[in-house]
């Protein structure tokens, strides 16, 4: 008797693309077609496309990121989500990276999945690196019933995005190369979506650039909070939430009662977990853990990205 045929993986690009797009999310197929570092290793049988798994190859050996897996529910607990990873693994190996990572939700639908996936193929256990919260109008209210006004210090000052110049957002660019900003704290990380121009905000000392709170639009009435940089000389000082409460501040002077928010907080960053625990839970609608996992090639360090773009798990 023989067991069900081996599927085929292979690197799929261009129009072959196509049978495979509805394995992963709208947002992901995009930036596959933009960014030439996305890559897409497509699971097959006798021509049938089966399975998909997205991945970000960095170079000169940098971390790369599982962004999404999926195989097709008919076709699970048949080793194909198994031969995706070694596809995976072959091709991140292959570009001389340290290690590979993924993240996803601990209430995703696919969380469970996911996890014994990861754990047959010997990355490492999941990790609670950071929490996603999400919130509407009802927060911004209390965000700004609980905080006191912006003092003015001297040489300091919060402006708007929009208020920013040419060459203002050519120094952004200036600052995030001369401090080597990591991509999920750079404002062009993502190109998909806009920035909200009238809600983000900048900080400036003594007319440098020396910070930012940054929001894509994902859909009408719905902000991204994406990233939250402070110069390393000013971290622990205060302006990090300061720049988080003006921004939300923004956001409820031009938003109506149907608007939706969301935020990633970092495990780490032990001030704005308090900040939150103390004045601000009550009014969150929910928050899902964010959780991580990688294989290491004993190569360098790693970066997290996400696995809640894939459609449902392998």
């Amino acid at each position: 008797m023989t067991g069900p045929p081996c599927p085929d993986c292979r690197v799929v690009e261009g129009f072959h693309r196509i049978p495979f797009a509805r394995f992963t999310s709208f947002h992901t197929n995009r930036r596959s077609d933009q960014d030439d570092s996305m890559k897409m290793i497509g699971a097959s049988i006798e021509g049938e496309p089966i399975g998909l798994a997205v991945i970000q190859v960095n170079e000169r050996g940098e971390p790369s990121n599982l962004e999404s897996i999926f195989v097709e529910p008919g076709h699970r607990r048949r080793g194909v989500g198994r031969e995706l990873l070694g596809a995976v693994r072959s091709m991140v190996e292959l570009s001389g990276a340290s290690k590979i990572t993924g993240s996803w939700y601990h209430d995703s639908a696919s969380a469970e999945s996911i996890e014994c996936l990861l754990a047959d193929a010997a990355w490492t256990a999941p990790e609670a690196v950071a929490t996603r919260h999400h919130a509407g109008r009802g927060f911004l209210e209390q965000v700004d019933r609980a905080s006191g006004p912006w003092r003015t210090r001297s040489g300091l000052r919060i402006e708007t995005w929009s208020d920013l110049t040419l060459g203002d957002r050519r120094r952004v660019n200036r600052v995030c190369a001369e401090n080597r900003i990591s991509a999920d704290l750079d404002p062009r990380r993502d190109p998909m979506f806009d920035i909200s121009e009238r809600t983000s905000v900048v900080l400036r000392v003594r007319g440098e650039i020396a910070g930012w709170m940054i929001h894509h639009v994902l859909a009408p009435e719905v902000l991204r909070y994406s990233s939250l940089w402070i110069r390393p000389d000013l971290v622990g000082r205060g302006f990090g939430i300061s720049l988080a409460i003006e921004s939300g501040r923004r956001h409820l002077a031009t938003s109506g009662p149907a608007t939706r928010l969301s935020f990633t907080v970092a495990r780490h960053n032990e001030a704005m977990q308090r900040f939150i625990a103390r004045r601000l839970r009550s009014s969150i609608d929910r928050f899902s853990t964010m959780l991580s996992s990688e294989m290491r090639f004993d190569r360098g360090s790693a970066g997290v990205r996400g696995l809640e773009d894939a459609k449902e798990s392998p």
